[in-house]
């Protein structure tokens, strides 16, 4: 991964506090219906709903096994997707939401295996649908 993007986001999660977390929860169904709207990066609307399980789990205090830096650069990501301004303006054409789709795919990359880990965590905790006969 490119280590200046990585310090960016890092830079930026080092800034989310539990005041912050409490403000995202709070815009998770503008950010979502937001998304849904990008066409240009299919994978986004999925990946922006997996990180805002993720948080609301960790907020609610269903899954706190999450490192908090997976938490915080996850925050960051969606707050950066969030923002009005940022590196490349989101209303141009078909490039608009690069940025925004880097960051958060670079998140995923970092913390593969403790996204792995609760999405397993999660799946235990639902009870197994039988076969119809």
């Amino acid at each position: 991964m490119n280590q200046e993007l990585q310090d960016f986001i890092t830079d930026g999660a080092r800034r989310i506090t539990p005041v912050h977390l409490d403000k995202l929860v709070r815009w998770l169904p503008e950010i979502r219906l937001a998304v849904t709207q990008v066409t240009e990066f299919p994978n986004l609307a999925d990946q922006v709903e997996f990180l805002a399980e993720i948080i609301e789990d960790f907020h609610a205090g269903l899954n706190r096994s999450i490192p908090f830096t997976a938490i915080a650069e996850s925050a960051f990501a969606l707050f950066y997707l969030r923002k009005g301004v940022d590196i490349l303006p989101d209303a141009i054409p078909r490039t608009g939401y690069a940025d925004d789709a880097a960051i958060i795919n670079a998140v995923f990359e970092n913390y593969k295996r403790p996204f792995l880990k609760h999405v397993l965590a999660r799946n235990a905790q639902k009870p197994i649908e039988q076969e119809p006969d």
